[in-house]
This record gives C-alpha cells, sequence and structure tokens, in this order.
C-alpha cells in the first residue's frame, strides 16, 4: 500500500505526535509513506524536533500553516506522487484553500481520510468544503459531535496511539544526562509546564523527607520565567533545560526521572494530552492533574485533584508503593492495544476497506 499523509511532522504539536506514530509504524511494516509536511518557517506547534538534515527522506516539506497573511502551496509534489490513500492530520491547520484546488485531482488516484483533532466543530469556512471518504476522531467525545456533521457511517474511532513499551535504565540515563544517581528525580516537560509553577510548594514539603530534584525540559518562556524567578527561593534542586528534545533525548529524561508531572487544566472542547501518550511508553510515572486531558486513562496515570493528593502521588511513586505497582501493570496492558503499532494497524485495516480490498 501506498500512503501520503499530509500534516505536522517534527514538531512538538500533538498533530505531529499522532502523525509520527502512525507513520512510522507503517513505515516498519513496509509501507510506502510520502510525508507532506509544513515549510520549516511556518509550521504548526512551538518547535522543531529535527534539524534539516535528520529528517527522514520521505518527507517533503511544502506549504505554510492556516491562517498566515499569503498562504503558499507547492502542489507538485502531492500530485506528481503515487499513492493509494491520502490521509490529513489536523485539516484546520492546513492550508485548506490551497488544498481545495487540487482536492479533485486527490480524489482520482486516491482514497481521502481525514484525522480529526479540533475539539469541536470547525467554523472555518473552508472545512466541509471537503467530500472526505472517511472521517477519524479519537474517542467518543469527538464523535458525538462528527456524526451531525457528516452521513452515517462515515465516522469512526481510533484512540490516539501512544508510544510503544520501550523500558531503559535509570542509572544510565543519569550518568548520561549528568543528573544526580541518588535523588527522587520529578520531570516537568514541553508546553504543559507552563501549569506547573504552583507544584512548587509541594516539592518544597517533600524535601523535609526526600533529596528532591526537579527537572524542566522545554522552550515554553512562561514556564522558563517563571522557574528561573523562583530558582533561588525553593528548597528543592532545580535544574532547567531550556530545549524541545526529539523522542530520543526526552525518553532519556523520562528514564532518569521517578516520574513526570502533567498539570494541564480542563478546556471546554475535547482534548487529548498529546504528551502522556508520547511519554507513557518510556514507562515512568506519570501525576497527571484531573482534567478533560487524561480522558481516556484510568489507572494507566496517577491522578490528582489538589495538592495534597499530588504529594500523596509523589509519595506513593517515590517509595514504589502498590498503586505505583497496578499503575505499572496497566500500563502494559494498555499498551498492548493502543500503542503506535496496533494502532497503525487497525488504520491500515479501514484503508483496506475503503480500497475494496476486504469487506
Amino acid at each position: 500500500m501506498k500512503i501520503a499523509l499530509m500534516g505536522a511532522w517534527n514538531t512538538d504539536s500533538g498533530a505531529s505526535i499522532h502523525a509520527e506514530l502512525i507513520g512510522r509504524a507503517w513505515v516498519e511494516k513496509g509501507i510506502d509513506l510520502k510525508v507532506f509536511s509544513f515549510y520549516r518557517h511556518s509550521f504548526h506547534g512551538t518547535a522543531l524536533t529535527k534539524k534539516a538534515s535528520e529528517e527522514e527522506n520521505y518527507v517533503t516539506r511544502c506549504f505554510t500553516v492556516y491562517g498566515v497573511p499569503n498562504p503558499e502551496m507547492n502542489t507538485a509534489p502531492v500530485l506528481d506522487a503515487d499513492f493509494d490513500v491520502f490521509v490529513v492530520e489536523d485539516l484546520g491547520m492546513l492550508p485548506m484553500a490551497n488544498l481545495l484546488q487540487i482536492f479533485p485531482q486527490i480524489k482520482k488516484k486516491a482514497k481521502t481520510v481525514n484525522i480529526v483533532h479540533d475539539g469541536k466543530l470547525s467554523t472555518k469556512p473552508e472545512y466541509f468544503k471537503f467530500d472526505w471518504d472517511h472521517v477519524v476522531c479519537f474517542d467518543d467525545r469527538y464523535y458525538r459531535f462528527l456524526e451531525d456533521a457528516y452521513p452515517e457511517g462515515k465516522v469512526s474511532i481510533i484512540p490516539y496511539p501512544s508510544c510503544p513499551l520501550v523500558r531503559g535504565d535509570q542509572k544510565k540515563a543519569r550518568k548520561e544526562l549528568g543528573l544526580p544517581p541518588d535523588k527522587k528525580i520529578v520531570l516537568l516537560f514541553g508546553q504543559a509546564s507552563d501549569y506547573a509553577l504552583n507544584t512548587s510548594v509541594v516539592l518544597d514539603r517533600l524535601t523535609k523527607k526526600y533529596d528532591v530534584m526537579l527537572v524542566l525540559v522545554t522552550e515554553a518562556e512562561k514556564a522558563l520565567a517563571g522557574f528561573k524567578r523562583i530558582k533561588p527561593k525553593v528548597a528543592f534542586d532545580l535544574k532547567i533545560v531550556e530545549r524541545s528534545p526529539d523522542q530520543d533525548l526526552l525518553y532519556k529524561y523520562l528514564y532518569a526521572a521517578d516520574c513526570m508531572i502533567y498539570n494541564k487544566p480542563s478546556m471546554p472542547i475535547a482534548v487529548v494530552g498529546s504528551t502522556v501518550f508520547q511519554c507513557m511508553g518510556s514507562g515512568c510515572p506519570i501525576i497527571a492533574l484531573e482534567s478533560n486531558f487524561v480522558y481516556p486513562f484510568n489507572r494507566e496515570v496517577f491522578k490528582y485533584r489538589d495538592f495534597y493528593e499530588l504529594e500523596e502521588c509523589l509519595v506513593e511513586v517515590f517509595e514504589k508503593g502498590p498503586r505505583y505497582q497496578a499503575q505499572q501493570k496497566a500500563i502494559e496492558e494498555y499498551l498492548a492495544d493502543k500503542s503506535a503499532e496496533p494502532t497503525a494497524e487497525k488504520f491500515l485495516e479501514l484503508f483496506e476497506i475503503l480500497l475494496g480490498r476486504v469487506s
């Protein structure tokens, strides 16, 4: 099968994480994949995670992000490519007017699939002018508003995938990162760090019992400014790493940590915590604020509602208590069916049906 995928790639956005997880799984299965993505000077997300020289040879950057003053799309790479299925990720961020102009030509040679990332019905004028062969969303929250917009049978649920479970060596990771071998290390990563400044109160309190170190890895300006401001005042060790790591470096930090805090508050639309899906495969315990960002999860993450529960979760992880053991088992059970490989397979099964190869 030959697949063309249009959307974010090698950035820190949730759409890029989704695309990379299923796209790389397809490549491992021998699929001929072509990725059409944003120009490096105009992309969706806050940071690119790979240098141009490090990108995969199947990636072509040929368009600007939606909403810029003069949107551009070099359509030749898409029109010249050979593919059976054309998939878009997060349509609302793509140059829809430009894509609409060549969409009839794409429809002539391929089945078309829209993977929806919007948390509510889009109000952008071009959004519903596309005649997709199929639409995919992540769970029942998305399905409920999409079934009002598309004909019956055209929308399917395929849950957002996680990275596969690949456990690491904590001692080795700490040595390679120059982190102390004997501290209790808490990790904050990415854009969610913007909401984490107040957790310093809990970490300060825990220093009475534990030798705590907080490692902040992000380029989020609000988080960087806040933690730099409090660094001289807190009782715990604070290490700030200003960068957006690629997957390999991110997992090294996750292996080094005793846990990661993820505390994005709820939003009034359907959302998924792509960071959780990205990090869960490391086995690093994730302690998350109870919100609709962690809607799909039960025992797979520790959830807290206030600082008292956050402290309880941190102690449970530091002591590797019974809830920690149950959480580790729950991760394994969850990822057996919802990691990148089985999710990529579910998409391939859908594509085979659309292509009329199976009923």
